[in-house]
């Protein structure tokens, strides 16, 4: 937790001072910042999730929670490609003159429409890197909900299973 905190702290000290000063930004050191606090944050929620014990609605909540951190995760990386390459994802609607080509939520729809394998088609990757990161996360978004799914599954039938060999040693063998 001291983790996390120390992290926002430093990345919103790192976007004031690249808000007020965008000179001082030094190729998306801010924007790696945002991953690599998402990702540990991701990392965490799915500790938390695939914990060994019963199954409630708060488990089944981190899980959502962690396919939703994935996304937006996802979304920085796609931004931080795009302050190395701005074309690397053609959109096909223009954007407004002075909007940024790395504006978070038109790569906050793309991340999503590539975690959920929609594809609408209006944006696509172009750039060799930005495909196999599509690639990567349209596989996570797929494998995820099985994995999750099957997780929560064994880990409630485990559970019950428990709960009925422990049934069973108090009542004492069958005669």
């Amino acid at each position: 937790m001291s983790l996390i905190i120390a992290l926002t702290v430093l990345e919103f000290t790192a976007d004031l001072i690249v808000e007020f000063n965008p000179a001082f930004s030094f190729r998306g050191w801010d924007t790696a910042l945002k991953v690599f606090g998402m990702a540990i944050l991701v990392v965490m929620t799915l500790k938390q999730t695939f914990l060994p014990g019963p199954v409630n609605v708060h488990r089944v909540m981190g899980g959502v929670a962690a396919y939703l951190l994935i996304g937006v995760t996802w979304a920085f990386g796609y931004k931080l490609l795009m302050e190395v390459a701005p074309d690397a994802i053609h959109f096909q609607t223009p954007l407004a003159a002075g909007v940024s080509t790395g504006e978070p939520a038109r790569l906050i729809y793309f991340s999503f429409e590539t975690l959920t394998t929609v594809s609408y088609g209006d944006a696509y990757p172009v750039h060799r890197v930005a495909r196999s990161l599509a690639i990567a996360e349209a596989l996570i978004g797929q494998l995820y909900p099985a994995i999750l799914i099957a997780t929560l599954v064994g880990l409630a039938l485990q559970e019950r299973f428990n709960a009925a060999v422990k049934e069973t040693e108090v009542k004492g063998p069958a005669n």
